[in-house]
């Protein structure tokens, strides 16, 4: 892996760990990136549950004026209900999200 890959694949973990709708609802316990694919696969204790479950995120970045976005066009999990609670609540749309400070700026200059 190049550093460039690894600082890349960084920002994109530090993003799952420190976003405000992953705590919410649970404990991230690990994440895994493949940045060839475009994907985040992420265990996550929810609240209330005794194991964790695993979800994908596929994304991809988009500079914008403002900086770098990261866009995640889908989110899958290992559970049916939350998968149809997902599409149900996403459909087609993405979440979209800047990267501040430093991730943003690695990522800018990375892509």
């Amino acid at each position: 892996m190049s550093l460039l890959s690894n600082l890349r694949d960084k920002a994109v973990v530090a993003f799952v760990k420190n976003h405000e709708l992953v705590k919410k609802f649970g404990d991230v316990q690990s994440v895994s990136i493949d940045s060839d694919k475009g994907t985040a696969d992420v265990s996550v204790l929810l609240h209330g549950e005794i194991f964790p479950i695993k979800f994908r995120g596929y994304y991809y970045f988009d500079d914008t004026d403002k900086g770098t976005d990261i866009v995640i066009r889908k989110i899958t999990s290992e559970r049916q209900w939350i998968d149809e609670a997902l599409e149900y609540w996403l459909g087609d749309k993405t979440l979209r999200y800047t990267l501040p400070g430093l991730a943003g700026g690695l990522a800018k200059v990375l892509f």
